[in-house]
């Protein structure tokens, strides 16, 4: 799962072909992409409009709705956003005007959205901060660069997981099977976390080692400080490498399986992302070989 080399390898395949299609769908070109398709006349303003709006709704539901098992877990505006995403792609890829070639600035067209999620996020999370009484009120706090860090890998996690979700939601005609699997998975998702930060920040593992190997070397204790910034460094070096790893993982599946979307209606997105992060060579190879047993069937036809 966390092996850095091959997660490295996996984010830089998707994630070198996002830019291209980024420049594409905002080139204010209109003859580069069909955008006024899914978001009508003025489709950047409506990108960010939109945005606003879902992070508007999220948080006020955050704030004034109803206690849910588990909800002070879940991110509700990028839940929002997400939702409002997912639905108006999904009316256009089902709704009969979807072409194999609009998967790019189709998908770059979320980039935009999930970014402002990712900036507004820790602001709303200041908000929310309320000291428990007075003293705690008047006591300084600090924050470090490791903290920082630490913060900026928490916001790029938001993404990871709004990508996989949208893009669960867009490849599934049956969305109700689709929601259950996808909450599974980022149930899963979200203890794969809660544990990699138990280890690295709470137990401490790396700055242990790493201290009783310099003693033992030099005679000298590391200070606390120092071994709080190598715990922060390390999980914001592995979890940020991971998460990129899965936006990457998602582009390059979902886009290798746009047209069977097209043409079937269907992909079960997520086992081809499980199975492009555990072995991208080996899901590679499955693709080449589905192709090619579409051309043969094409050319079979009468």
């Amino acid at each position: 799962m966390y092996d850095p080399k091959r997660l490295y390898r996996i984010a830089h395949q998707g994630l070198s072909d996002l830019w291209p299609a980024l420049r594409l769908a905002f080139n204010r070109d209109p003859s580069d992409d069909r955008l006024n398709l899914v978001y009508g006349p003025w489709p950047r303003a409506t990108v960010i409009a939109l945005a606003v709006a879902g992070i508007l709704l999220g948080e006020s539901w955050a704030r004034l709705g109803p206690a849910l098992p588990f909800g002070e877990y879940v991110h509700w505006p990028a839940v929002a956003v997400g939702a409002i995403f997912a639905a108006l792609i999904r009316r256009y890829l089902f709704g009969g005007d979807a072409r194999d070639d609009d998967f790019p600035w189709l998908a770059a067209s979320l980039v935009p959205a999930f970014a402002l999620v990712m900036l507004v996020s820790p602001l709303l999370g200041i908000t929310r901060v309320q000291p428990a009484d007075a003293a705690a009120q008047a006591e300084p706090s600090t924050v470090g660069l490791g903290d920082v860090l630490v913060a900026v890998t928490d916001e790029i996690g938001i993404a990871a997981a709004m990508t996989i979700a949208v893009a669960t939601l867009c490849f599934s005609r049956r969305w109700a099977r689709a929601l259950f699997d996808l909450g599974v998975r980022l149930a899963v998702f979200k203890v794969m976390v809660w544990v990699t930060a138990l280890v690295l920040l709470e137990i401490e593992i790396v700055s242990r080692v790493v201290g009783a190997m310099v003693h033992a070397l030099t005679g000298w204790s590391m200070p606390e400080w120092l071994k709080e910034l190598s715990d922060q460094l390390s999980y914001a070096g592995l979890l940020t490498v991971a998460y990129l790893a899965v936006i990457g993982a998602t582009w390059t599946v979902c886009r290798r399986s746009f047209p069977e979307l097209l043409e079937h209606g269907q992909v079960n997105i997520l086992d081809a992302i499980v199975a492009q992060a555990n072995d991208p060579e080996a899901a590679a190879r499955r693709e080449r070989r589905r192709q090619r047993k579409e051309r043969k069937r094409a050319s079979r036809a009468p």
